[in-house]
């Protein structure tokens, strides 16, 4: 080779270095503008509205070069985002929608959807190239033309989105099959008349191996046919299998189906309503003569086999046992949505005795943002008016910290004192005298409204609440005084001997309080008050009468009704009948007209008339039932109570009230339903729990074949996998591993939840590790017959190759 084509071939190589570095450096230019770097232009240039910026769009859209077509894509997105008319450029973008960019095509499909309504005719233009994507090579493509077809909001294409979803159920990615299952909703609420043809859909796809497929399935089910359960027959044991491969979303929806279905076609676990009762049930569900959730009778004790000859045994289905234990491994989800949807299932569908399980995650997930702990603390509280007993062991974690805001604490009383009993009630009223103390106004008023509805949770405690809100009565605090009056009101209204004092104490309080509420609610506690204590009310009303001009309208008429009690019981008093004269006579030129009508209606009842109608005597002789009525005991109700009407986890309950597509749960049939509707035979290449179909790439046969053989030394390779496995991390689902047990082909959900003790599991381990030893002799033994058969040729490539290898050793 001369030395000119050296020369020549060093300078072609020079010039490529050069342009390589150009291309490079013009790369980083681009990358750095696009995250915004310093130095560099940010992204906020593509808000720039000038309108020399907004002429170049057109330009950038029918450039060749496809970063202007991306940087004028990029400027109408961001024009969108700020409200900006900018569907003049629609023709201009629809033309780029067959461009081999993925990230141009994307954001040609946002504008097509934002615009598509506004711009039918010339939309329809662009769905050839969408139907031409559906049979494009990569599944990104195929997904995001299904998923920008069935958003346009045009009637007129609803069936070519049906044929769109048809085509696509049968891909063979599952990216592509769930794309579709979204799009099946989209085409619903577009062309409901389609109803029939989208139903017989999702029964296919509800037939589908994939994880990622069912859980959109699900979603899709909900919103087109929510009560076809003659779909979910055949898929039910499939579904409860499934469960813990499937991603939250899907989780949280088929939990929330599941929950349907088996309030329609299974039995009351709590047939003698345990559910229902706030003790605590000491009965316990029992299937097939061993305890609920073991697979082993021997880890019963002989005391526990004595202590269930008392116990009714109640029977379960066996896909209702089935449902209930593929839920419990969802409790440990790290999503709160998930383990609150479990907590649901096991509220309405589990034995009452089982319910204790729930309690434990829903406190866990008690961690975390506010608002999700809100969501989670309402439904426990709504829980807690049911069945108090299930989260009695965790009542100090409802203890409310300084930190957080007022609706999360005023949640965390109403549970407090909804669970509070005997055993605790002494420390639950030593924490609340602390929040007391608080300078939130209206947590110390929730505050002594909890103190209060603990003397009605527990009649026992009355007498201590009652100090301790006595006690609270001479607190500095006027708002203190002011609600603790309220609160001990309620609890004084029933007349009672042996709490006169703590009436007369209330009485003092009338010199120095200055709350209108809280004054009015002393004058009418006197008047309940006035037979048992008849030397008070009348001083009390001599005090008031002084006042009476300069007291609130709420005080002024319960200072006329307690004079009309007072006169009442003592007809013949004068000094009494002279003060009601001078009173009705203040309050009958007062500026308030409820006021002046009080003071009207009693004085016809009050003062003798001479032309006294017959129906007025009447209503006089019955005076004293009227005004002196007996009141009921009180009750003090939370919040919470609003809402217990309401299922678990519905926005509904947060709301307290019904919101559109709220439907209360079904009631549990009376007769068992045919069960045999479960019974069908297995789905091809459906080989037990957790498997997902892999068609292509990682999966592929081609790939299983070589990963099966050199892993499991099998000799023919399965098309489905199991989530795990297709992780990467086969060795835990290996017919090796000593931790998976089977029965048959299928996996065998009890093992997973077997109690048993660890010496049965070394026994079990070590018979396992005999039956692998002769299953490996007896597979050596076979290999060995098998050389003996073979050629020689083996044989003499296995010496030569020992002969390289002794002379490299040496």
């Amino acid at each position: 080779m001369e030395v000119s084509d050296y020369i020549n071939s060093a300078k072609t190589f020079a010039e490529k270095a050069a342009k390589l570095s150009q291309k490079m450096s013009q790369g980083l230019v681009d990358n750095a503008r696009e995250l915004g770097f310093p130095g560099s232009e940010s992204g906020a240039q593509y808000f720039d509205t000038s309108e020399e910026k907004m002429r170049n769009i057109k330009r950038q859209l029918d450039s060749k070069n496809d970063r202007e077509k991306l940087d004028g894509l990029k400027r109408l997105i961001a024009m969108i985002s700020k409200g900006r008319d900018v569907s003049e450029f629609f023709p201009d973008v629809v033309k780029n929608v067959v461009s081999q960019n993925i990230e141009i095509r994307k954001l040609v499909y946002i504008f097509l959807l934002r615009y598509a309504e506004q711009e039918p005719d010339l939309a329809l233009l662009s769905i050839n190239s969408f139907q031409k994507d559906l049979s494009d090579k990569n599944q990104i493509i195929r997904a995001m033309a299904l998923r920008v077809m069935s958003g346009i909001r045009v009637p007129v294409i609803s069936p070519i989105v049906l044929l769109g979803i048809k085509k696509c159920i049968t891909d063979p990615s599952p990216y592509v099959r769930k794309t579709a299952a979204h799009a099946i909703p989209k085409c619903y609420s577009l062309d409901s008349s389609q109803k029939e043809a989208l139903v017989e859909i999702i029964a296919t796809l509800l037939k589908d191996r994939s994880n990622i497929v069912i859980g959109s399935t699900i979603m899709a089910f909900n919103e087109v046919c929510p009560n076809r359960f003659d779909l979910i027959h055949p898929c039910f044991r499939k579904l409860c299998s499934m469960l813990g491969d499937c991603d939250e979303w899907g989780q949280m929806s088929i939990l929330n189906v599941l929950i349907r279905y088996g309030r329609s076609q299974f039995l009351n676990p709590n047939p003698n309503g345990e559910d229902e009762s706030k003790v605590q049930p000491k009965k316990k569900a029992i299937t097939n003569n061993k305890s609920f959730y073991s697979s082993d009778d021997s880890s019963v004790s002989d005391d526990d086999d004595q202590d269930q000859l008392d116990i009714e045994v109640i029977e379960l289905d066996v896909d209702h046992e089935l449902l209930l234990k593929s839920c419990i491994p969802l409790l440990q989800s790290r999503n709160s949505g998930v383990v609150l949807a479990v907590a649901k299932l096991f509220y309405y569908l589990s034995p009452a005795s089982e319910a204790e399980k729930i309690a434990k995650p829903l406190i866990r997930i008690l961690r975390s943002h506010r608002e999700q702990s809100y969501v989670v603390l309402s439904n426990i509280a709504a829980m807690s008016l049911k069945r108090p007993y299930l989260f009695e062991s965790s009542f100090q974690h409802f203890y409310t910290q300084s930190s957080e805001p007022v609706f999360i604490r005023d949640t965390k009383l109403d549970i407090l004192t909804t669970i509070v009993t005997e055993s605790n009630i002494h420390t639950l009223l030593g924490e609340l005298q602390q929040y007391v103390k608080s300078p939130n106004k209206d947590f110390v008023a929730a505050t002594i409204q909890a103190i209060a509805r603990c003397a009605t949770t527990v009649p026992t405690a009355a007498d201590q609440c009652l100090r301790l809100l006595m006690k609270l009565l001479r607190s500095k605090n006027e708002l203190v005084v002011a609600e603790s009056v309220l609160v001990l009101t309620r609890l004084l209204q029933v007349p009672n001997v042996q709490r006169s004092k703590s009436v007369i104490a209330l009485v003092k309080l009338l010199e120095t309080l200055k709350v209108p509420m809280a004054r009015a609610n002393i004058l009418w506690l006197v008047g309940q008050y006035a037979e048992t204590l008849p030397h008070v009310g009348p001083d009390v009303l001599r005090q008031a009468v002084k006042n009476f001009v300069n007291e609130d309208n709420i005080t002024k008429l319960q200072i006329l009704t307690l004079s009309a009690k007072l006169i009442c019981l003592n007809p013949d008093h004068s000094i009494l009948n002279n003060l009601n004269q001078y009173l009705l006579n203040l309050a009958r030129y007062d500026t308030d007209y409820d006021v002046r009508d009080r003071a009207r209606f009693l004085r016809a009842l009050t003062i003798p008339n001479q032309q006294e109608k017959a129906g007025l005597n009447q209503i006089k002789h019955h005076l004293k039932d009227i005004l002196l009525s007996n009141k009921e005991a009180p009750v003090i109700e939370s919040e919470a109570n609003n809402s217990a009407d309401y299922n678990i986890g519905s926005l509904s309950l947060l709301a307290h009230q019904p919101l559109p597509g709220y439907e209360p749960l079904p009631d549990f049939p009376e007769e068992q339903p045919d069960t045999s509707v479960r019974n069908v035979e297995e789905l091809e290449g459906w080989s037990g729990s957790r498997t997902v179909v892999m068609e292509s790439g990682f999966g592929s046969d081609s790939f299983d074949q070589r990963y099966r053989s050199s892993r499991f030394n099998s000799g023919s390779a399965s098309t489905a996998l199991s989530g795990v496995e297709a992780m990467g991390n086969s060795s835990m689902y290996s017919p090796s591993s000593a931790t998976v047990k089977k029965k048959g082909n299928d996996y065998d959900l009890d093992a997973f939840y077997d109690e048993s003790t660890d010496e049965e599991e070394s026994s079990e381990e070590s018979e396992e590790d005999d039956s692998e030893e002769e299953s490996e002799e007896e597979e050596e033994g076979e290999e060995e017959e098998g050389s003996e058969e073979g050629t020689g040729s083996e044989e003499e490539t296995d010496s030569s190759s020992e002969d390289e290898r002794v002379p490299r050793k040496k």
